[in-house]
């Protein structure tokens, strides 16, 4: 497992319009060789002690640094494991830059921690940055819909996690959905699943309904005037 994993946005210009739309994906790549070392900001803890998982339950079982940990050493608890730290992209623009060090640290294990975190914190700055230009709610989702076991051992797991990344920000993001099959790579290092590499793949992708038409932000925001969301994150 040498590869390392950092997330990566991706700039899109949608055509003929004057609107940049940045396009957060809920993914993670390979950390190429070539790229430069990156400093680890000087509040970067270890992580804390994992608390034991009940017999025949697979986590988590805790939080640490705002993220869920503690799973079970099992194919349930890889599982587990898996769904939500493909999901954990979901919780870095509602964190400062040390909340994202602090919480990549808990969820990787310690030879991709540093890298990982200097590249969140960079790419999160980013977004803020872009994503405050919004003249309207920013509605900013992942979720894991699926999930295969590839590999298992008591100390390492590949799994498959299918999962869709929504975004709309009036003014910024037009109302659009990504859809990854993300393969991590996990090992069991002090007490508990961490993410070690990862791999990215388009799809499968399904078409929009035909009843239904693309939708312009405003619209979009419109539609959804009153609602709010079931993980009880607020809207930006």
């Amino acid at each position: 497992m040498a590869a390392l994993p950092i997330p990566r946005l991706r700039t899109l210009v949608i055509a003929g319009a004057a609107i940049a739309a940045i396009a957060i994906v809920a993914l993670l790549t390979a950390f190429g060789p070539s790229a430069a070392p990156q400093r680890v900001p000087a509040t970067a803890t270890p992580p804390a002690q994992r608390p034991a998982v009940p017999q025949g339950a697979t986590g988590p079982v805790a939080e640490q640094a705002g993220v869920p940990v503690g799973f079970a050493r099992s194919e349930s608890g890889a599982v587990a494991a898996a769904a939500t730290y493909a999901a954990a992209p979901q919780r870095w623009l509602y964190f400062t830059d040390d909340e994202i060090t602090a919480a990549v640290h808990e969820i990787a294990t310690p030879v991709a921690a540093p890298r990982i975190a200097a590249d969140v914190t960079a790419d999160v700055q980013v977004a803020r940055r872009h994503l405050g230009e919004s003249t309207g709610a920013v509605w900013w989702l992942v979720r894991p819909l699926a999930w295969r076991i590839d590999d298992f051992t008591a100390d390492e797991a590949t799994v498959s996690v299918w999962t869709v990344t929504l975004l709309s920000a009036e003014a910024v993001a037009a109302p659009q959905a990504e859809w990854v099959t993300v393969g991590l790579d996990l090992a069991w290092v002090d007490g508990d699943w961490r993410v070690d590499a990862v791999r990215d793949t388009p799809g499968p992708t399904p078409m929009t309904g035909p009843a239904d038409q693309p939708w312009v932000s405003s619209s979009f925001d419109a539609a959804l005037t009153g609602f709010t969301r079931i993980d009880g994150e607020p809207l930006l």
